[in-house]
């Protein structure tokens, strides 16, 4: 999820001197991405820093991270701690690029393969045994609400806001509502949580790690699938979502059964869709348009009950 927002001078600060204590030069360090936390790139080493003081959850990913197997491919962790009191993380640097960086320039076949590989190393994650995962993943992600007022809630200001009619609300509360049902059967894994481009690593044509777990849960696994299925099915140019449908249709026919099946993918979608239009109205001057665009559109074709943007994978599923 890509939201910035200014870095004050404590994680400047922290990132210079833990870089330096580690024999790293801060001056030759590049700035990396980031929503929540500040990210400097040296010729080694990766640091990470909380953009704000107290409880955050890089320690929390540290301690996650030693459950992931090694073809997650995180990153090694060289130290961690809380400096001038924000938490961060330095970890070996591994080489690659950020996939949403150099995704413009794959062609078809190289996108294909980095979705499946993507895909490949999430399952790895989901594979780590949930009780010891449940300690050191997040209690709940900020993306998907654990009662169905909340969702609700939400609904109603999109609603205020113009963004939704309180027919489209309505339809989406029924699909919300087969969610709720279904989800307590859905079987529960750890999650990456936020399995995107961004939060990917690609090096000479392949998919080499999966970064910045910050946001993993354990909940059923159409979390992950549901930003696979983004991918391909998602409102943007057909010339890029379409050569992509074949493999993303594969990865769901073998993996929806126990993400929880279709009505948990329609649910939590519509929720992240929910949160990230809220987030982007919030943001006003400084929203992303694309962002908030698409998922007002994934939102009222939701509210239709038919799959909405799904709906092509869903019926080629049955």
């Amino acid at each position: 999820m890509s939201h910035g927002s200014p870095i004050n001078s404590g994680p400047t600060q922290v990132a210079e001197e833990i870089l330096e204590l580690h024999g790293a030069e801060f001056d030759g360090a590049t700035r990396g991405r980031g929503w929540t936390n500040a990210t400097w790139l040296a010729d080694e080493f990766v640091v990470r820093v909380a953009r704000e003081p107290g409880p955050s959850d890089l320690l929390r990913e540290k301690r996650l991270a030693t459950l992931l197997p090694a073809e997650v491919g995180y990153p090694a962790i060289i130290d961690a701690g809380v400096r001038h009191r924000h938490e961060w993380v330095l970890t070996r640097r591994t080489v690659g690029e950020n996939l949403e960086d150099v995704w413009p320039s794959l062609d078809h076949a190289a996108r294909a393969r980095a979705v499946e590989q993507m895909w490949e190393r999430a399952l790895h994650v989901h594979r780590v045994e949930t009780a010891a995962a449940v300690p050191h993943a997040r209690a709940r992600s900020p993306f998907f609400p654990q009662k169905a007022e909340e969702v609700t809630t939400s609904l109603v200001r999109l609603v205020k806001a113009g963004e939704l009619t309180t027919s489209q609300a309505a339809g989406l509360g029924r699909v919300l509502d087969r969610f709720w049902a279904v989800l307590p059967d859905a079987p529960r894994a750890l999650n990456h949580g936020d399995l995107c481009l961004p939060n990917t690593l690609w090096h000479d044509g392949e998919v080499v790690a999966l970064l910045d777990f910050e946001f993993a849960v354990v909940a059923a696994t159409a979390i992950d699938l549901n930003e696979i299925v983004k991918i391909a099915f998602a409102p943007g140019a057909s010339d890029e979502r379409l050569p992509l449908r074949d493999v993303v249709t594969r990865i769901a026919g073998s993996a929806l059964t126990t993400a929880g099946g279709p009505d948990v993918l329609l649910g939590y979608s519509i929720m992240l869709e929910t949160w990230l239009l809220e987030t982007e109205l919030a943001a006003g001057d400084d929203a992303d348009e694309a962002g908030l665009t698409a998922s007002a559109a994934m939102l009222r074709a939701f509210a239709e009950g038919d799959g909405g943007y799904f709906a092509p994978l869903l019926a080629d599923l049955r």
